[in-house]
């Protein structure tokens, strides 16, 4: 351990060793989880890493549905983008997260939906009325696309340079809700998951592109032996509800 006047970090040595201590504490928690089970009791903590949209959408539902079956297994969810949540599953802060490709390279993963990305403008623009509108019209329309800086919008940045488009980007947007209030005011055009225009309160409209922009959702893991009896048993429940995820 390193000390400073602001603070103390991990040594290099210390950073190797720490996914080890890692197992071994929940090497520890699944022995006490398996005594309480036999007690009668089924304790466990599950820890989750997701985007903003599948802990707003998805994760209430399931939990939900989780603890009624255990009601003393307990949750702690830890939120960000799929760099942040591709590192925590490497580094056992989180046992299970949702992922996209390329981002489950290296993982175990189970497959839950095929996810699209719908253009958003406001709700008044032409482009609004339009039951599809093609990568390179908005191209033309628009200049300035909002993206937002990590993997999510990788697959627009694709579809865009396989037509040889290469638009203006001027403003870069971590938060998906900041995204939709600045194309809802007139700032640019957009593209956000279909699941973040449930209930949506922007005055905006979500078009299908062409081409389709689409993405598969996965639970990604590390070692399944490695995973505690709590996760092992809420990854097997998503599995069972994935039919009805939406």
């Amino acid at each position: 351990m390193k000390r400073s006047r602001t603070g103390a970090s991990l040594t290099p040595a210390g950073q190797k060793l720490y996914p080890h201590f890692q197992n071994i504490l929940r090497q520890y928690t699944d022995t006490k989880v398996i005594a309480d089970q036999i007690n009668g009791l089924k304790t466990g903590i599950v820890k989750i890493g997701a985007i903003n949209s599948l802990s707003r959408y998805w994760l209430p539902g399931l939990i939900r549905g989780f603890e009624r079956l255990h009601p003393n297994i307990h949750f702690t969810l830890y939120q960000g983008d799929y760099d942040e949540i591709r590192e925590d599953i490497r580094s056992g802060k989180v046992d299970l997260g949702f992922l996209k490709p390329p981002y489950t390279n290296g993982f175990k993963t189970s497959p839950l939906k095929i996810e699209q990305l719908l253009a958003i403008v406001p709700a008044n623009h032409p482009l609004a009325k339009a039951n599809n509108v093609s990568m390179t019209e908005i191209y033309k329309t628009f200049d300035n696309i909002i993206l937002i800086p990590e993997g999510s919008h990788s697959s627009v940045l694709e579809a865009f340079n396989c037509l040889d488009i290469y638009p203006a980007i001027r403003d870069k947007i971590q938060d998906d809700y900041t995204v939709m209030a600045m194309v809802e005011a007139g700032l640019g055009v957009s593209f956000v998951s279909e699941l973040m225009l449930t209930n949506c309160p922007f005055a905006i409209k979500g078009i299908p592109t062409t081409p389709a922009l689409n993405h598969s959702i996965s639970l990604a893991y590390q070692d399944p032996d490695n995973l505690s009896i709590a996760s092992k048993r809420f990854l097997e429940y998503v599995e069972s509800q994935k039919a009805d995820l939406s």
